[in-house]
């Protein structure tokens, strides 16, 4: 399964009761779904599942920052073609990436308060329109259009900050960007974030290509499932082996094995991405 991490923060950005968001902090999903049944339960955060999805189903680069521009805009990290999701899971978090200026408490804004389509969305309900388009089509027609713009000229250069901050830190081959918007919306996005990079003094460090991502809306929903994909792959190639093994020859039999997190079949996305491309 996949969710974001930390529920419950970013009150000051969400226009929800405190209450509603800090309850949140108290509530481990994994170990809740875990008690509804006796598969195994593994989490992702789901922005790393998405980039999964990017690194299995993509086109296979080995060094990138993914970032997917949803409601929240976050990231995962690929490096030396494996996912690298970090002690806490929470690598290539993108959206976390503190700006110039200070929000509330004079504290920096981060990426994410700039960013997001959550933005797009408070300025669609501001004009009256349906906060939904902010992810279709109509977030480029005519009349959103101007809406749209303005979002992405605060969104943009500041996207651009945060690529080349993680350039200089992780000297990447690429960032691939993709996003549950409008494609045309996204390339737009990426077409204008190249254009402020264009701005940044590169020296001592390379500049990244800017990528769209193969994936789209789903890339979260289809990472999750990696892990269970290979799962069932794994179980399948067992049995043929065994069936295969046991043909023309008496087998002995031998001790069970030990059972680890039913049959070992647990596995996290790094390790999906990683045999799945194998």
């Amino acid at each position: 399964m996949v969710a974001p991490l930390w529920l419950g923060g970013w009150r000051d950005f969400f226009d929800t009761p405190p209450d509603a968001l800090a309850a949140w902090n108290d509530i481990d999903i994994r170990e809740r779904i875990q008690a509804l049944t006796a598969l195994p339960v593994e989490f992702a955060k789901d922005t790393t599942a998405a980039c999964a999805a990017e690194l299995v189903m993509g086109e296979g680069r080995r060094n990138f920052l993914y970032v997917f521009i949803g409601t929240f805009i976050g990231g995962g990290l690929v490096i030396d073609g494996r996912l690298h999701a970090g002690p806490g899971g929470n690598a290539g978090a993108i959206g976390s990436l503190p700006l110039a200026g200070g929000g509330k408490g004079k504290r920096p804004w981060q990426l994410l308060n700039t960013a997001s389509v959550y933005v797009l969305e408070k300025a669609l309900a501001a004009a009256g329109a349906p906060t939904a388009a902010a992810h279709d089509a109509r977030a480029w027609s005519p009349e959103l259009r101007p809406l749209s713009e303005v979002w992405m000229r605060e969104t943009c250069p500041a996207i651009a900050t945060g690529i080349a901050s993680s350039a200089a830190l992780l000297d990447l081959e690429a960032v691939v960007i993709d996003g549950e918007i409008d494609r045309t919306l996204l390339r737009e996005v990426i077409r204008r974030t190249d254009d402020a990079l264009a701005g940044f003094d590169w020296q001592g460090m390379t500049r990244p290509r800017l990528v769209e991502g193969q994936i789209g809306p789903d890339a979260r929903a289809m990472g999750g499932a990696i892990p269970a994909v290979l799962c069932a792959l794994r179980a399948e190639a067992r049995a043929f082996s065994e069936a295969s093994g046991s043909l023309g020859r008496r087998r002995e039999p031998r001790a069970p094995r030990r059972s680890q997190s039913n049959d070992s079949c647990t596995v996290n996305a790094s390790n999906a991405a990683e045999n799945v491309q194998r």
